[in-house]
């Protein structure tokens, strides 16, 4: 029999709400249950908790005074890290079976970018490898998760750093598809004059993959130290590794490419394909891990100001492949102002807005707590109808433009 307890929120404003509620979910055994009772229908707070995958969710009252919500813990984060050193124990089999690809969908699934990085934090400290966690577990991501991950991903818009940094991962990605090009052409030359533009052409992607180091040295010198103050620290210290690796094999390919007369060709030819495979293969599965890992734990624990921060150094060390620019507010935006407007009417009032709106513009909400459980009910009932964007994360206000697609 499981174990209930009880809160009576009524009349509470949100933050002070948040303040009881959360504590509370946090402090549930696996089995126990909260009884939350609210003077109005809490249907984001709702599709908040089933998107988390660790409650059990259902009305004991559905109004007309009050709303009583029964929540019982069905998951612990001991249980994912369980799960996750099982995964990593059957990926060291090599070969990756139907059951484990199965698996790993399933646990993806069932966890956020945040909680992902905790878990690997704590393996890691427990005595999993770096290197288990970085080649075992990050290549089954790249493997059978990419959907997963990136229909769960976090956007931001310019000049946001993870904007910044994305766009350059595409321009590094460019660069890697014209590397790969050349690697295969180049299995059928058999000597430097037969490679004719291709010489040159290496040169050029060799030097913009060592120009993009400047990508690098932002995220190692004010993103990663970011994360650290959070005790975000191995997720960051894998992606460092990764670096390293990358920076001497693209000093090599450099050198290859701008020295080619100190080598016999057959030697060149096998040590650039070698490089060549290395870095469009490794690189572009890094790309994606911190597109969708480490920059979506980096979204959901920096606060506005620290990416303010972040924001103002990365602007003074500069960028490698071209300045970011800053974004006009659109037209058409219907805006609403909830802050004076008591709870229990913010919710009928937001989407009478939403629903006047013209396919093309945008209900901008201008609020007094972050909106993220309204969030959650736009993913559940207006999916592929909407762009959400936050243009203010507090400390005071939020404002969030939803915009009608």
């Amino acid at each position: 029999m499981s174990l209930t307890n009880k809160i009576d929120v009524k009349g509470l404003e949100h933050q002070e709400r948040e303040r009881l509620i959360f504590p509370r979910l946090d402090e549930l055994k696996k089995g126990e249950r909260l009884r939350i009772i609210m003077e109005f229908n809490p249907v984001p707070l709702v599709y908040l908790l089933e998107a988390r995958e660790e409650f059990e969710v259902f009305y004991e009252k559905d109004g007309p005074a009050e709303w009583i919500l029964n929540v019982k813990r069905i998951a612990l984060k001991e249980d994912k890290k369980k799960e996750l050193k099982e995964l990593l124990t059957e990926l060291k089999g090599g070969k990756v079976s139907d059951e484990t690809k199965k698996k790993a969908k399933d646990f993806f699934r069932s966890v956020d970018a945040k909680t992902l990085g905790v878990v690997e934090q704590e393996l890691i400290r427990e005595g999993v490898s770096h290197d288990e966690v970085r080649k075992g577990l990050c290549d089954i991501h790249l493997e059978v998760l990419k959907d997963t991950l990136v229909a769960k991903r976090i956007e931001v818009s310019p000049p946001h750093p993870v904007h910044t940094l994305m766009e350059e991962h595409q321009i590094i990605q460019e660069n890697l598809k014209e590397l790969s090009s050349l690697v295969e052409g180049l299995r059928g030359k058999n000597s430097f004059k037969s490679l004719g533009e291709d010489l040159e052409k290496l040169r050029e992607i060799a030097h913009h993959l060592v120009e993009a180091e400047s990508h690098h040295q932002r995220e190692e010198d004010v993103l990663f130290p970011a994360l650290e103050s959070h005790d975000i620290v191995e997720p960051p210290q894998i992606m460092k590794m990764d670096h390293e690796e990358f920076r001497k094999r693209k000093k090599e390919l450099y050198k290859l490419a701008h020295n080619p007369d100190d080598y016999e060709f057959k030697a060149f030819k096998e040590k650039v394909i070698e490089l060549g495979e290395y870095l469009t293969l490794e690189l572009e599965g890094h790309i994606f891990k911190e597109d969708n890992i480490l920059y979506q734990i980096a979204l959901q624990v920096l606060s506005p100001e620290e990416w303010e921060e972040v924001k103002r150094e990365c602007d003074k060390m500069g960028y490698c492949c071209f300045t970011p620019e800053d974004v006009t507010k659109g037209e058409g935006i219907v805006e609403l102002d909830l802050r004076s407007i008591p709870p229990f009417e913010r919710h009928v009032k937001i989407f009478q807005s939403w629903e006047s709106l013209e396919q093309g513009q945008a209900l901008r909400i201008i609020n007094d707590h972050d909106p993220k459980p309204l969030h959650y009910q736009f993913k559940a009932e207006e999916k592929g109808k909407y762009e959400w964007e936050y243009e203010q994360e507090g400390p005071k206000d939020w404002i969030v433009k939803i915009k009608r697609i």
